[in-house]
């Protein structure tokens, strides 16, 4: 094709038909253009197709990791609430008398007031996207929003877990540790002795302490502010699954 056209030029020139050369040459020339641009045009299809293919790909694994993030959270919360209801029972009997007491199981209940876990979610997805700079493959700037509103509200999540272990370890533990008997309420826990402690030792002296009150309420807080922070977890994993969900 190529000798073809320099064959016809050549012609041209030797004939003398400068000017019907150059209209051939400027022809010529917006035909090269014109094949530049079709190719251009047929290469942005191409990596639109790749794009669009790695994003329908991003977004079923996002859709996979948070679904199973969701049933993890969902279970924290349930463990958390049982544990705030445990020590709202241990508040209510702060003040009874002794043969009410008698009747409930305090180191179960002391066992289960602290028996609380940090949560950390499967992020291996969400952080290959993000540090890889695949989200700005995601075309739903809405999406992308919710990204970032979960980075957010997991720091968050972290700080209020934080928070309420070092208010267990500093606060609720050192109290227990001079009231209580922690090879008894950890009979209850991961150690499971198989007997409790030789020595003498009785909790009503202790429900019938305004510290123990407050360490407990303390306790409380921290516990029913980190059921939040879950759920608010909870409600981006939603809405980041229900986004996904309309994308695939």
């Amino acid at each position: 094709m190529i000798k073809f056209f320099r064959h016809i030029r050549q012609n041209m020139i030797k004939e003398n038909r400068t000017s019907k050369y150059l209209l051939y040459a400027i022809g010529e020339i917006i035909l090269v253009v014109i094949g530049i641009l079709i190719a251009l045009q047929i290469n942005n299809w191409n990596q639109d197709l790749a794009n669009k293919k790695e994003e329908q790909t991003i977004i079923k694994n996002l859709n996979l990791e948070f679904k199973k993030n969701i049933i993890s959270v969902q279970e924290y919360i349930k463990h958390h609430k049982t544990i705030l209801s445990d020590t709202r029972v241990l508040m209510d009997l702060v003040g009874e008398p002794e043969e009410v007491l008698n009747k409930f199981n305090l180191d179960s209940l002391l066992a289960q007031s602290i028996n609380y876990w940090s949560y950390k979610p499967s992020q291996s997805v969400v952080l290959d996207v993000i540090s890889s700079g695949k989200l700005n493959l995601i075309s739903s700037d809405s999406l992308r929003l919710q990204f970032f509103e979960w980075s957010s509200n997991l720091e968050k999540n972290e700080e209020n877990y934080n928070t309420l272990d070092e208010i267990n370890q500093s606060i609720v533990l050192t109290y227990l540790t001079k009231h209580a008997s922690l090879k008894n309420i950890d009979n209850y826990g991961i150690l499971e002795w198989n007997k409790k402690s030789k020595l003498k030792q009785s909790n009503y002296k202790m429900f019938q302490d305004i510290e123990f009150e407050n360490v407990m309420d303390n306790q409380a807080w921290d516990i029913k502010n980190y059921i939040l922070s879950l759920e608010n977890l909870e409600h981006t994993m939603a809405r980041i699954i229900a986004e996904t969900n309309s994308e695939l």
